[in-house]
C-alpha cells in the first residue's frame, strides 16, 4: 500500500458562511503516522472533514497526491465520531462496514468485482477483529466495538490515507492501546494514517508526527519530540500544562514521557491510559 500526501494551500473552510479553518497551511508526508491534537473547538474535526471534501475549502486549495479530494475519494477511508452515528438504526455490522465501498455523499458504488468486494470486506473485519461481528445489529454493541466497525468500514476500500476522528474516545486503557497497537501496523504497511486525538500519552509514544491546533490554527507541526514545546502545549491545552514539567529526579522520569525542550509529561495516577503501556519502560530508560 502506497500512502497519500496531503498539502493544504491557504485554506479556510467552514460551515456555511462561518470560517472554521483560516488560512491553513499544512503539509503531512506520506505514509505518516500522524496525530491531530488540540482541545474541543480547536479545528480538529473540520480539519479531518476538509481533507476528506465533505466541508469545499472556501479559500486555498486541499490535495491528496496532487488532486482535489473529489478526485481521491476512492483512495480515502474516513472515520467520523460516534456520536454522530444514528445508532438505533436497524442495521447489521456486515451492511455498515459494507457501505464503505460507496463514495462519499452519494450511492456510486466503487468500480470493484464481486469477489473482490468480498476479500476487502472479510479483511478490514480481521485487521479490526470483528470479524466475529458481522451479523450483529449495530445497536447490539459496545462502545469499543463500534468504533472497531467504523474503522473497518474505512479500511474496507483499502485506502492509501485513512482518516479518524477520535477513534479512542471514551475507551478504557487497555482498548485504547490495543487499538493504537492496530493501527500503528496499519501505518507500517505504507497507508498515511491522520489520527485526530487528545491523548497526548499516545502521541508522544506512537506517532511519527504532529499537528498542533488552537482557534482553528495550525499552531505547530513535525516531529512530537520536536514540536511539543512549552510555548505550544500551553497555547494547544491551557490549563492541562499543569501535567508538564522540567523535574529530573528519579520518581518524576519513571512515570513520565519525554517531549522537546528537556520537558517530561506527567503520568500520574490522574492519567491512568499510562498504566501498562507496552512502551513506556523503553521511554523511562531513554531519558
Amino acid at each position: 500500500m502506497t500512502g497519500a500526501e496531503i498539502e493544504l494551500r491557504g485554506v479556510t473552510a467552514g460551515y456555511g458562511r462561518m470560517a472554521v479553518l483560516q488560512d491553513v497551511d499544512l503539509r503531512i508526508p506520506s505514509g505518516a503516522f500522524t496525530a491531530v491534537i488540540g482541545g474541543n473547538g480547536s479545528g480538529k474535526s473540520t480539519l479531518l472533514k476538509t481533507i476528506v471534501g465533505l466541508l469545499p475549502a472556501q479559500r486555498g486549495e486541499v490535495l491528496v497526491d496532487g488532486e482535489p479530494p473529489r478526485r481521491a475519494r476512492s483512495r480515502i477511508g474516513y472515520m467520523p465520531q460516534t456520536s454522530e452515528v444514528d445508532w438505533s438504526f436497524p442495521i447489521s455490522v456486515r451492511e455498515v462496514v459494507a457501505m464503505g465501498r460507496y463514495r462519499f455523499g452519494w450511492r456510486r458504488r466503487l468500480s470493484r468485482r464481486p469477489r473482490e468486494d468480498a476479500e476487502s470486506f472479510e479483511r478490514a473485519l480481521e485487521m479490526m477483529e470483528a470479524a466475529h461481528l458481522r451479523d450483529r445489529q449495530i445497536s447490539e454493541l459496545s462502545g469499543g466495538e463500534r468504533k472497531r466497525v467504523l474503522i473497518a468500514r474505512a479500511l474496507v476500500r483499502e485506502p492509501g490515507l485513512l482518516l479518524l476522528d477520535e477513534p479512542a474516545a471514551a475507551l478504557d486503557a487497555a482498548a485504547d492501546d490495543a487499538l493504537v497497537e492496530r493501527l500503528c501496523d496499519i501505518a507500517a504497511s505504507g497507508t498515511t494514517v491522520v489520527i485526530a486525538t487528545h491523548d497526548l500519552v499516545s502521541v508522544v509514544d506512537h506517532y511519527a508526527h504532529a499537528i498542533c491546533m488552537c482557534d482553528c490554527c495550525v499552531l505547530a507541526e513535525g516531529m512530537p519530540s520536536e514540536v511539543l514545546t512549552e510555548e505550544v502545549l500551553r497555547q494547544t491545552f491551557g490549563r492541562e500544562i499543569a501535567i508538564v514539567s522540567r523535574r529530573r529526579d528519579e520518581q518524576a522520569i519513571a512515570a513520565s514521557a519525554p517531549l522537546a525542550d528537556d520537558m517530561r509529561l506527567h503520568l500520574g495516577d490522574e492519567h491512568a491510559h499510562a498504566e501498562g503501556h507496552p512502551h513506556g519502560e523503553e521511554h523511562a530508560q531513554d531519558a
